[in-house]
């Protein structure tokens, strides 16, 4: 399988593999790991509602403008110190005298009245003297038993008569008020309560309100719900009395405390329950009547009131097709994925977290200005942890590749030759390994009477002198781009240029060896300074087609070339006497504007029907200069 074909299946399957954990926790039913299920995803985008302004959105209409038709009468930690808690229900019926005085149009109490009054025979009626004055909707609670069916706490049948409607307040789906309340409840055909249609408390409220049913056919529902979006909440601590009292941010009325509401204060009463819905419940600590939203622990009271100010000034929360939010979480991972095979690894991780913010920030801007809810944390999750799994890939992979390189060709050629292999997308690709045809200038040198030399000489010093030569050859095939192949005993073979050729290659070939010559002659000078042998080495240089590639076995292999002119440039090394460079007729085609030669007899070659043409180096023409790249030029 080609390379670019295989990274790009792998990262395909490396997405895939993020697009499925998001998915696994995007499709999770909402009472199963709610840290990381649909409901964490609904607290991430409640919790930017926050900082909406700073972001640039615009503070929501639903957080910052008033509801002139709602208000809350709370019973309060004051109010609490004052009269307890139950309290006589008289006190109420006291209250509903109040507000009829005061025009309210409609109260809500948010208080469950299942039981007779704990305050004697009188309490009740009382309280229903008041609720006879005006219309009041009253609280009662629902709950699924183990077998399924619902059991429903009715109000109380002393105060039932006398209500204006009846609505439930707590709920025991998944996900409980994080996600938001059903309005409505179909009973069905079985168990006590069959065929019954129950609804909410703030649906009944609004409804009471309206003078008329609701459209609930244009309420949209997530899993059976209206979403809540929940109140911001003040708590003011008040530090001389030790008492703690709660504000909501959205009604326009405000929230009274209940004990001033029963209070002689009646013009005040009057301008904040006039023609409004009064909404009647406690938020006192005692009470314990908290339950936990996407934005912390709330009063029901305060969470009950949020609901029916959705659902009188149509805050609706829409959630995009599950088929949607599916679509992103598969579609955005493997997109992340693939531009690791279409840019570098660096490119391509900045690329795929600046999209995974661009489609956060979109995203929570929809989710704020147009009350529409598409998933974030799953998209965005497996967004990142695609990029991650695949750029981890990379960076095994590349370091795999990059050693490689280095093992191949870090003592072979230059450094820049390395870097450039490594800057390849593909860099093992970039070698071909496997083998290929290409044009390649073949160079041999070898030095003369070395076996007669090294008999006088030990081990040591042979070693020592032969190293000290080799080095300064190397830098300067290297310097000129040239791949030291092997060294063979005392002979040194390269190729010019492997692993990629240049149009100069035979050019620089023939440079390189007039260097050395050079080198070995400032060598031999050092050398008879020190009472060391000297030497000459003799060079051949050749043109021409060769396979170039990885041959060996697979436990140990060496990048080279192969072919019938690689026999051609050792036979020529052969024929040079010491301190000549020899090179063939394709060579000196290449070459002949930059070199002085003296042509030599034709030689004949193992394999070829003719002798070929071959010249003596003699030098380099003054005016001639390779046109290569500077890294490449003689020093």
């Amino acid at each position: 399988m080609p390379a670019k074909v295989r990274a790009l299946v792998i990262a395909l399957i490396l997405g895939a593999v993020a697009s499925a954990i998001g998915e696994t926790l995007q499709l999770l039913p909402l009472n199963v790991f709610p840290i990381a299920n649909r409901i964490a995803d609904l607290v991430a985008h409640v919790g930017i509602i926050d900082y909406a302004g700073r972001l640039g959105y615009g503070a929501p209409a639903y957080e910052t403008d008033p509801n002139p038709n709602l208000g809350i009468i709370n019973v309060d930690d004051i109010t609490y110190k004052k009269l307890g808690f139950p309290f006589p229900r008289c006190k109420y019926g006291t209250l509903l005298e109040k507000l009829e005085a005061a025009g309210a149009k409609i109260v809500v109490f948010d208080i469950d009245f299942i039981d007779p009054s704990r305050f004697g025979p009188q309490d009740d009626p009382c309280f229903a003297r008041g609720l006879r004055l005006v219309p009041s909707v009253l609280a009662y609670s629902i709950n699924t038993a183990a077998n399924g069916q619902l059991g429903v706490q009715a109000v109380d049948p002393v105060l039932r008569p006398y209500a204006k409607a009846m609505g439930f307040t707590t709920i025991d789906t998944p996900g409980g008020y994080l996600i938001g309340q059903p309005v409505e409840i179909d009973t069905g055909g079985s168990g006590t309560n069959s065929n019954e249609r129950l609804f909410s408390l703030a649906a009944a409220g609004v409804a009471a309100y309206a003078g008329k049913p609701l459209n609930f056919a244009a309420i949209p529902l997530y899993r059976g719900a209206m979403v809540l979006l929940p109140p911001r909440v003040q708590h003011l601590q008040d530090i001389a009395t030790g008492t703690e009292t709660l504000h909501v941010n959205f009604p326009g009325r405000g929230v009274m405390s209940f004990s001033d509401a029963i209070g002689d204060s009646a013009t005040d009463l009057r301008t904040f329950a006039g023609g409004a819905m009064i909404y009647v419940g406690g938020t006192a600590t005692a009470l314990n009547d908290f339950e936990v939203t996407a934005r912390g622990r709330d009063p029901g009271l305060f969470i009950n009131a949020r609901f029916a100010d959705q659902m009188m000034r149509g805050y609706y929360l829409h959630t995009a097709p599950l088929w949607f939010d599916v679509l992103l979480a598969i579609a955005f991972p493997l997109l992340a994925a693939l531009s690791f095979t279409l840019m570098r690894t660096g490119y391509a991780i900045f690329t795929s977290l600046f999209a995974t913010l661009i489609y956060a920030y979109v995203n929570l801007g929809v989710f704020v200005k147009e009350l529409i809810w598409v998933d974030l944390i799953h998209v965005v999750g497996a967004m990142i942890l695609g990029t991650m799994f695949v750029a981890i890939y990379r960076v095994i992979n590349e370091g795999s590749q990059r050693r490689m390189v280095t093992n191949l060709f870090g003592m072979h050629v230059s450094h820049a030759v390395v870097e450039d292999i490594l800057k390849q997308d593909d860099p093992k690709g970039a070698l071909a390994l496997r083998g290929k045809r290409v044009k390649a200038t073949i160079f041999y040198s070898d030095i003369r009477g070395f076996t007669s030399m090294s008999e006088t000489m030990t081990p040591e010093e042979i070693y020592t002198q032969l190293n000290e030569y080799f080095e300064e050859m190397c830098n300067i095939i290297f310097e000129h781009g040239g791949y030291v192949d092997k060294f063979i005993g005392d002979c040194v073979m390269a190729v010019f240029s492997a692993p990629y050729q240049t149009p100069d290659d035979a050019k620089n070939a023939v440079i390189a060896a007039v260097r050395q010559q050079e080198k070995i002659l400032e060598l031999s000078a050092k050398w008879k300074a020190e009472g060391k042998k000297e030497f000459t080495v003799g060079m051949g240089i050749n043109t021409g087609e060769v396979v170039m590639g990885n041959l060996g076995a697979s436990s140990r292999m060496n990048y080279t070339v192969i072919g019938d002119n690689v026999n051609v440039a050792a036979r020529l090394y052969n024929v040079a006497k010491g301190g000549e460079i020899i090179i063939s007729e394709t060579t000196y085609a290449e070459c002949s504007a930059i070199v002085e030669v003296d042509e030599r007899e034709p030689v004949a070659v193992k394999g070829k029907t003719r002798p070929i043409a071959i010249y003596n180096v003699k030098g380099l023409k003054k005016s001639g200069a390779p046109s290569t790249p500077p890294e490449l030029q003689p020093a």
